[in-house]
């Protein structure tokens, strides 16, 4: 799919006399966590040292904890309202599902999740061993569907032009991070120099995987580690050295989510990475027993192809656009009308801003997360009423990619 939709910044207007609120997906990215082993590719460039973490690389903090907690009570909160369930209370037996993919940080968030959205119930936390590969979350790597890499690539250059024309239109974020890892006049390493900010794309040595190499590969995972110092809470002088601002974050942000543009949200690419995860979606929503609420906890990527497969962009306060902010969930919600019965599809996108989980300021009612309403590309000319079977449909040209 070349072309995607708009994103709408308010909510499709729903009248409460109308529709109901049947049931609910949502798909997490984890909260805030340590960086990953060999995410830092830049250092600083006058040597500076990084600030140190408080647990090994890749591990959900307790500052990180603590947000996804907060997403937790709002959505029960927020569900409570809708009438989905009680407000207080464990929720009926098989009224809620969750699956974490096989990451610490993945797991623990998706327990942060369940702890916080009914406390004491024990909500059960489904999982595959740690560091498994799961299909749900990693259909490549688990070889559950048909990956061709010669054909992956020949998608991401044709819809992206090559590392070079995203790079070129991202330049202010390039001359933003140069400014954070210390670059000034007559510097020569490889970010302080635009003549020398060109990539390479190519098919990985095993045929299967895609090497991307150059300025996307390496500014991205070191602005992710940037990112997650401020959401941690760290000082100002241990984020960026002290060079980072609201404008700064956003530029970093950006920077992150080029990554996506080549691994994650290509047609073809993301129609496979989401394969599984859209099909387990379609048979929730095809099962009329299926839990009212469903929540799938992985990572950014998981989102990227989601969205792409659904034809939709989305941005987030404080984020770039793209880039799945850190605890933030995109939301499927199927409503269903009083009257004839059809259902609709609502998308929304709800994730706390930078400085509210910087800062862990308390989410209620009055002060919510940030959400945003998304519309499929399917339903471009009836936003207000997003036909289920339409996004039914885009899930399972997705899904038809899995394997068996």
């Amino acid at each position: 799919m070349a072309v995607l939709a708009f994103v709408a910044m308010s909510p499709p207007a729903f009248a409460a006399d109308d529709l109901e609120l049947e049931q609910v997906i949502l798909v997490y990215r984890h909260g805030v966590r340590s960086p990953l082993p060999g995410e830092i590719q830049v250092d600083e460039v006058h040597g500076r040292a990084w600030p140190a973490w408080p647990v090994p690389p890749s591990v959900l903090t307790s500052h990180g904890r603590e947000g996804v907690m907060a997403m937790g009570r709002f959505d029960r909160q927020w569900l409570s309202g809708t009438g989905l369930f009680p407000p207080r209370g464990c929720p009926a037996a098989g009224a809620v599902g969750i699956w974490a993919n096989t990451d610490q940080r993945t797991i623990a968030s998706a327990q942060a999740l369940a702890d916080a959205f009914a406390p004491g119930c024990g909500l059960p936390v489904g999982h595959l061993p740690e560091s498994a590969n799961d299909p749900v979350f990693n259909p490549v790597a688990s070889n559950a569907v048909d990956w061709d890499g010669h054909a992956a690539l020949a998608a991401i250059q044709r819809e992206t032009k090559g590392p070079d024309a995203l790079t070129a239109r991202h330049r202010d974020a390039m001359s933003a991070f140069g400014r954070v890892m210390g670059c000034v006049a007559g510097d020569g390493q490889p970010a302080c120099v635009a003549a020398r900010w060109h990539g390479t794309l190519a098919l990985g040595t095993d045929g299967r995987g895609i090497a991307l190499g150059g300025p996307i590969a390496d500014t991205s995972g070191t602005s992710e580690a940037i990112i997650m110092a401020y959401l941690e809470g760290k000082p100002m002088a241990d984020v960026g050295w002290g060079r980072v601002d609201a404008a700064t974050f956003r530029f970093l942000s950006q920077l992150h989510s080029l990554l996506f543009d080549v691994h994650a949200r290509p047609s073809y690419v993301a129609d496979r990475v989401a394969a599984v995860l859209a099909g387990r979606i379609v048979a929730i929503l095809d099962d009329p027993h299926a839990p009212r609420l469903n929540v799938f906890v992985g990572s950014d990527n998981n989102i990227v192809a989601l969205a792409s497969v659904l034809g939709m962009h989305f941005e987030m306060p404080g984020y770039g656009k793209d880039d799945p902010p850190v605890g933030g969930a995109l939301g499927i919600t199927v409503w269903r009308s009083r009257g004839d019965r059809h259902r609709y599809v609502r998308v929304v996108y709800q994730a706390q801003t930078p400085d509210k989980l910087r800062y862990l300021r308390p989410l209620t009612k009055d002060k919510p997360p940030a959400q945003r309403s998304l519309v499929p590309f399917a339903c471009r000319t009836s936003p207000s009423r997003c036909d289920l079977d339409k996004v039914r449909d885009a899930l399972r040209r997705s899904a038809s990619h899995v394997i068996g």
